[in-house]
């Protein structure tokens, strides 16, 4: 990789903690994701009654929107959605879903998506980030959590993880997971297609 091609994204932060192969597809094989409704959902705007009652839940003084980051030391970007300015100072990021909840709490791969962005809101205003936030919008339900050192630490092994694929150009060993490759948009590169045209066998 070289120039641009050195960063990773987030969103590649988010498909490594979903399945590492998709960084190996993406990455060394250059395939792309097959287009999803979340994909399409997540280019519209946001409702602005949603962007209100976040202001609300988090005590907001300033919500500015589609932040770009990038970070030389981690060598990563990307756009969040919001980035919320509480009343105290504090900066959330805040990200939506088109998806539900995990059990009421925010998805691992979410989770560690806005690690992600938190540390380059760390890095952009040398301030610390202590919780995220996530709009799960099927569940119209509003997630707040807190981030600690090891999550943020997580993000960095991953980072690193996602070089050594890049640079090994070797797939990585990984155990699938039938509930999650049944979504997946890379699912038809995964596993090989068995297709029976009903002809005899020569044996």
């Amino acid at each position: 990789m070289s120039g641009e091609d050195e960063y990773f994204t987030v969103v590649d932060v988010k498909h490594y903690a979903y399945c590492p192969m998709i960084v190996y597809f993406t990455h060394v094989l250059h395939l792309h994701e097959r287009i999803t409704e979340a994909m399409l959902y997540g280019a519209e705007s946001h409702d602005e009654a949603v962007v209100s009652s976040i202001a609300v839940k988090l005590e907001a003084q300033r919500i500015i929107r589609r932040v770009d980051l990038t970070s030389e030391r981690l060598k990563l970007k990307g756009r969040l959605d919001y980035l919320v300015v509480t009343r105290f100072g504090e900066l959330v990021p805040v990200e939506f879903k088109w998806s539900e909840t995990e059990g009421g709490s925010i998805k691992r791969d979410h989770k560690l998506q806005l690690a992600s962005y938190a540390l380059m809101v760390e890095e952009a205003y040398g301030r610390p980030v202590k919780r995220v936030a996530v709009y799960y919008t099927r569940s119209s339900k509003i997630v707040v959590i807190p981030l600690d050192a090891d999550v943020k630490n997580q993000v960095k092994r991953i980072l690193d993880s996602m070089e050594r694929i890049t640079l090994s150009e070797d797939p990585p060993k990984h155990k699938p997971r039938p509930g999650r490759c049944v979504n997946c948009g890379f699912k038809a590169y995964c596993r090989p297609r068995v297709e029976d045209h009903g002809g005899e066998s020569d044996s």
